[in-house]
């Protein structure tokens, strides 16, 4: 698949699951709609004010209820106040039991900006995908 800055959507299907990539301003969004209803979207690059709404759009876009979403962001390099309006949005929804999800965040680069808004305590935060999977497919 080649790169680009605009936005560029592609699906495939594969054992049970179906994947999509997004690529835009910076930041790339790998999606896996698994068999369990879990969706797996491994965000990587910046998230920033231009990426940012790009985001905000695929999970408006891709993400149904009641569908569960572990937002991967291990692989982001920057997370800045528009990246986290997106996450205080999500917390939001799940709040009002419209979202099931889970962000994984394990380097500082995610979690600094999350501990020092708050927004670490208001949203389930795992050090691992293995872990956030475990954690919204327990009650199932």
């Amino acid at each position: 698949m080649r790169s680009t800055d605009t936005n560029e959507l592609a699906a495939q299907s594969s054992a049970g699951t179906d994947s999509a990539v997004q690529e835009a301003h910076g930041m790339r969004i790998d999606a896996e709609r698994r068999s369990d209803e879990v969706v797996l979207a491994r965000v990587t690059g910046e998230v920033d004010l231009l990426s940012a709404p790009d985001l905000r759009k695929w999970v408006r876009e891709e993400v149904a209820t009641p569908t569960k979403l572990v937002l991967d962001l291990d692989g982001v390099d920057f997370l800045g106040s528009a990246g986290l309006s997106v996450l205080a949005e999500l917390a939001e929804k799940s709040a009002h039991n419209h979202l099931n999800w889970a962000v994984v965040a394990s380097n500082r680069v995610v979690l600094r900006p999350l501990e020092a808004t708050g927004l670490a305590n208001q949203m389930p935060v795992y050090s691992s995908v293995d872990e956030a999977i475990k954690g919204l497919t327990k009650d199932s």
